[in-house]
């Protein structure tokens, strides 16, 4: 009985020192800064959306299984908690850029047989999404810290990182990718916004698109191109960044809430992938103001003129 007794505290005491040792490694490498969690996580989001929605429409609409975007459940799991970032992340960051590629080319074809280069505001989303996985490598190449009170509000506070020069680069890469989505947004919805409004004989006014259609706003797409001209020249790169969140947050709450509309599916999973890729998109803005912009700004310039 005794040795039984001896046997059980024996394998007792391994496990807790097996836990113990999983804890150390767990509280070494995750992060404690609530704001970059909710960045990690909001990021991830998109990702975890696009693998749900290849398989939702593997399942109803009966076309090809999603082998490729199936692998995007797990990683943007482990993305989003921290676990084996570097790897998971790459991985992402190769799949997102090959959906970018493959929009891209099918829209050169389109252009190529039929004259006409058409590009929406989803598509300049997902590349603005390929930036924001590269944030997530970036900080992971951190080259020391130096402390700084709080900024932004209470919203972001942490030991900033010292910029080098790489990752300077890295970061003005992130934010001219995620700038083409506020400045595209700017130059081309704006007016498709005007254009969708037609007159008829008697002189109303009609919408040509349904009530409840998401894409019918212009309040967001004009907020998110004032902010975007000074966050892509990196002035007040902190604020605009959390400002540009805050919008396209809102764009998603009132815009984009898949589960109460009344349209058919196909426009729901639609929604569903404008919400999820607006918080990605805030997560990245999140993550940008978490970081620091960089050397190459105009933040930068003008304290070194002062």
């Amino acid at each position: 009985m005794s040795g039984a007794t001896e046997e059980n505290m024996s394998s007792a005491s391994r496990l807790n020192a097996k836990f113990t040792e999983w804890r150390v490694i767990w509280d070494k490498h995750r992060m404690t800064d609530k704001s970059l969690v909710l960045a990690r996580v909001l990021i991830c989001s998109y990702f975890f959306n696009q693998a749900y929605t290849g398989l939702e429409i593997w399942y109803w609409y009966r076309q090809p299984f999603p082998l490729l975007y199936v692998w995007l459940l797990p990683l943007s799991f482990a993305v989003s908690f921290d676990l084996g970032t570097v790897p998971c992340a790459s991985v992402m960051a190769a799949i997102a850029g090959y959906d970018v590629l493959h929009i891209f080319a099918n829209q050169l074809n389109v252009w190529w047989v039929h004259g006409s280069l058409y590009i929406n505001e989803l598509m300049v989303k997902k590349l603005s999404l390929l930036g924001a996985i590269g944030l997530i490598l970036a900080h992971r190449y951190q080259t020391g810290t130096k402390s700084r009170g709080a900024v932004a509000g209470m919203l972001i506070t942490k030991a900033e990182e010292v910029m080098s020069d790489r990752k300077s680069v890295i970061m003005l890469i992130g934010r001219l990718l995620m700038s083409t989505l506020f400045l595209f947004v700017g130059i081309t919805e704006v007016q498709r916004q005007w254009a969708s409004v037609v007159t008829d004989a008697a002189g109303h006014q009609h919408r040509r698109r349904a009530a409840g259609d998401g894409h019918d706003n212009m309040w967001s797409k004009l907020s998110e191109f004032v902010l975007s001209i000074p966050f892509v020249l990196g002035f007040k790169s902190k604020a605009t960044a959390l400002l540009l969140a805050v919008v396209l947050v809102l764009e998603a709450l009132v815009s984009w809430l898949w589960f109460m509309s009344d349209l058919n599916i196909g426009y729901k999973i639609h929604a569903r992938e404008h919400f999820t890729v607006n918080m990605g998109v805030a997560g990245a803005l999140l993550m940008f103001a978490y970081i620091g912009a960089g050397k190459y700004t105009v933040d930068e310039y003008l304290k070194k003129t002062e």
